[in-house]
This record gives structure tokens, C-alpha cells and sequence, in this order.
């Protein structure tokens, strides 16, 4: 019968053979889970963590509407959330919308007249949040007369040119505004001045009797002397600000966007929580007059949703009855939901 006992030095040979056995199998495991947690993001963090997720570019006008983009970046909010963005600031819509049909920027900050007006043009394109006008509050528009004006009321600007540019959101607020009031197509009147700085030094000196602007403008214009008559903050929600990406973007940078758009929100809640935080940065980057810096009213910016599907349609329809677009665009074919948690208040 064999026995399993083993003299000393035997045993002690058989111990030291084990103990450099399971040293090995230590070492071995440790290296392993170093190159792991190399390759791996760190399971401590958000699944951020490491690199960042992508590079994407964004159209922005140096207007109040870009504000969230310009703290964001300020503030370190999109390195925070580990993605790559740059913000490349045009002077003008035209050359925003050039940029984006070259292919050199992946959206941009416009509005929804814009973005229909470049899918039914041929580039493939979605809004995929809302900027400003998720409440008719946010993002004014107003229609001024000349400082020294009898114009007392709205009534008063039946028959008279309004100073604006064509086939733009500045001539859709203006008809929804006056055709909201009672007013008939036939006494509605345009006055083509394309650019808003042209706008506004006509106004103020008399060369014309009334024109549509936006905030900071009107602001201004009014603190100068204009009167305001009427503006699209009242009891219909009439303009919005968008945020917009190409299909492209989209479908190879959607982790992109989703960071994006989460950096944007946490510069949204800065602003809201204390906006006179901002005012030097709205005079720096969004065009904000001087003299009206610590009076003017910084919008309040909503999170991020998508517009309504009756905001889009009242564009889309307007636009047709322009012969700005054909009649077959869709609520879903110009808007991404999988984004946000859909529109503020959904139809």
C-alpha cells in the first residue's frame, strides 16, 4: 500500500513549488487587469470617461439665441462631458447656411423656416431640439415705429409698410401677428430691408415709419425712442429657435450629440439660475448694445425639447401658402425626437 506521507525536505521542496506558483498566477492577474483598466473607461466615472466620444461643429450668429453654446464652452461643460465641439460663428444667416451645405459645420442654431427651406432645397437635415420659444415669452420679436410716432396702436400699422426681410421668420411673425389681430392679407404691407443693423438705423432716424426686430434690437431700439406697438410674447407661441444636425451627423455622431445637447442643458440652467452672470458675454459674443447691458431682460432657456408638432406645421403651411416649399414635408421628416424627451407640449 502506498503511503501519501512525505519526509520534511520533500514537503518543503513540494510548499516552495506552490508558493511561486500561486506568485505567478498574482502577478499574471494583476498585469491583466491593468491593460483591462487601460483599454476600459473607468468604471468610477460616467461612461464619458476617457477620450472623447467625437468632434462635432456648430453654425452659431453672435446673437442672444447662441448664448447656451458660449457659456458651455466657457464654462468647460463640453469637455466636461467628454466631447469635442467647436463653435464656428458666422455674421450673417446666409453664410451660416452656406457653411452647412459645403459640408464645413455639422448644424447649427436657426430657426424652423431655415431648416425647412434647406431640406425641401436638397440637404438632408433635422431639428432635434429647441433653443428659445418653447414658451412665447422666450425669444421676442417686436414691431417698432419711428421715435416720435403717432402710431398708438395696431390698428394704426393697417396699411403701412413694415420694414422686414422676405421669406424669412421676420415676415412669418409679423403676418401671424397682425393676421392673429384681425388684420386681412390686403392690409398687410412689406418693406424689404434685409438686414437687421439697415433696420434698425432707418427706424431711428425716420427713414421709415415701422419695422419688425428681434431682441436685443428692439430693446435697444426702444430704450433709443422707438414705440413698441406689439410683439409675439402674448397668448400665441409664434417663433422658435432651433438647434439643427445633418442626417449625417446624426446617424455617425449620435453620442456627439446626445453630450452636446447635455452640455447646452447644465449652460441653460446657469443662465436661468442667475442670467446677470452673463450680461459681459452677451455684449462679447451675442451682439448686446452697451447701453443696455444691465437693463435688458436675458431670456430664460428651456431644456432641451423638441418643437411641437403644430409650431412646425404653422411654418410649413405658411411657407406653402409663399411658394417658399412644395406641399409633402412632414412633421417627421424635418424633426429627430430620439434626442429629448420630446416636445414641451406634444399634439
Amino acid at each position: 500500500m502506498k503511503s501519501f506521507y512525505q519526509p520534511p525536505a520533500a514537503a518543503g521542496r513540494s510548499s516552495v513549488r506552490a508558493l511561486r506558483f500561486i506568485l505567478l498566477v498574482v502577478i499574471m492577474t494583476a498585469l491583466a487587469l491593468s491593460v483591462a483598466a487601460c483599454k476600459a473607461p473607468d468604471a468610477g466615472k460616467d461612461s464619458a470617461g476617457g477620450e472623447p466620444v467625437g468632434h462635432i461643429k456648430v453654425g452659431l450668429l453672435p446673437i442672444v439665441d447662441s448664448l447656451p453654446f458660449f457659456v458651455a464652452e466657457q464654462k468647460g461643460y463640453f469637455a466636461e462631458e467628454k466631447v469635442e465641439v467647436k463653435l464656428e460663428v458666422y455674421q450673417s444667416a446666409v453664410l451660416r447656411d452656406t457653411a452647412l451645405q459645403a459640408g464645413e459645420i455639422d448644424g447649427f442654431v436657426g430657426d424652423i423656416l431655415a431648416a425647412a427651406a434647406l431640406k425641401n432645397a436638397g440637404y438632408p437635415l433635422k431639428i432635434v431640439s429647441v433653443s428659445l420659444g418653447v414658451t412665447p415669452e422666450e425669444g421676442r420679436f417686436a414691431i417698432l415705429a419711428v421715435p416720435g410716432s403717432n402710431i398708438d396702436s395696431v390698428e394704426d400699422l393697417k396699411g403701412l409698410p413694415i420694414a422686414l426681410s422676405k421669406n424669412t421668420i421676420i415676415e412669418y411673425v409679423v403676418d401671424r401677428l397682425l393676421l392673429n389681430v384681425g388684420f386681412s392679407p390686403d392690409e398687410i404691407r412689406d418693406q424689404v430691408i434685409p438686414r437687421i443693423p439697415d433696420r434698425f438705423q432707418m427706424l431711428m432716424s425716420g427713414e421709415i415709419q415701422a419695422a419688425c426686430l428681434p431682441d436685443p434690437q428692439a430693446a435697444f431700439a426702444v430704450h433709443q425712442g422707438a414705440e413698441l406697438v406689439v410683439d409675439d410674447t402674448g397668448d400665441i407661441n409664434i417663433s422658435q429657435t432651433i438647434i439643427l444636425f445633418t442626417d449625417g451627423a446624426i446617424a455617425n455622431k449620435g453620442e456627439a450629440i446626445n453630450r452636446l445637447l447635455r452640455a447646452y442643458g447644465r449652460a441653460a440652467e446657469d443662465i436661468n439660475e442667475n442670467p446677470d452672470a452673463f450680461r459681459d458675454l452677451l455684449v462679447e459674443k451675442a451682439r448686446l448694445p452697451e447701453p443696455i447691458k444691465d437693463t435688458y431682460r436675458v431670456d430664460y432657456f428651456s431644456p432641451p425639447q423638441v418643437p411641437t408638432r403644430e409650431q412646425v406645421q404653422s411654418v410649413l403651411d405658411w411657407m406653402v401658402a409663399k411658394g417658399i416649399i412644395t406641399g409633402d414635408m412632414t412633421y417627421e421628416d424635418i424633426v429627430e425626437t430620439r434626442f429629448t424627451s420630446g416636445a414641451a407640449s406634444p399634439l
